[in-house]
């Protein structure tokens, strides 16, 4: 009876020590979520062209990295008034519109990209950018500086051909 007892604890003790280590070993694989002020975590990732793209390859640009789906109503007037404001402004050579599918269908939105004419990336993500991120939903907006740091995180969508956004940005990011 005793050497069950013991038999049992040194079994359970063991499982334990292995738990915990398996537990540490995967917590050093899992990247930090993006925080404000920090260098924004780079990522590689295709776009539904199938040109690769790194944030890291845009150091000397202001990049608004957009988290967006075909699925949201609110994502799908954002992307129309991003287009419009490429159409007004053309796409400055210090400034580019990044846009990542969250949790959507490549093909639909292709065929939603060239029925609408729109011009920016869309990225697909593999689900690991959004989990970097901190993506909860959609649409999510980050502001990332020419010097790579991310300097702000905006919930919800933004009225991008507002007049007054994009130079308000530029003043903030410089």
């Amino acid at each position: 009876m005793k050497k069950n007892v013991f038999l049992i604890l040194f079994i359970l003790i063991a499982l334990i020590i292995i738990g915990s280590i398996i537990v540490k070993k995967n917590k050093s694989n899992i990247k930090e979520n993006a925080k404000v002020g920090f260098f924004a975590p780079d990522f590689e990732l295709k776009d539904i062209n199938g040109k690769k793209w790194r944030l890291e390859d845009l150091r000397g640009k202001i990049v608004i990295l957009n988290f967006w789906a075909s699925w949201c109503s609110d994502c799908k007037e954002e992307k129309k008034s991003m287009q419009a404001y490429l159409d007004k402004n053309g796409t400055p050579d210090d400034l580019i519109f990044l846009t990542v599918l969250y949790k959507d269908n490549p093909a639909t939105v292709k065929e939603m990209i060239k029925k609408n004419g729109y011009t920016f990336p869309v990225l697909i993500d593999d689900g690991l950018v959004s989990s970097v991120y901190g993506i909860k939903g959609v649409p999510e907006t980050f502001l990332i500086d020419k010097k790579g740091i991310l300097r702000h995180k905006i919930l919800g969508p933004i009225q991008w051909d507002n007049p007054h956004i994009v130079p308000h940005l530029r003043k903030v990011l410089m």
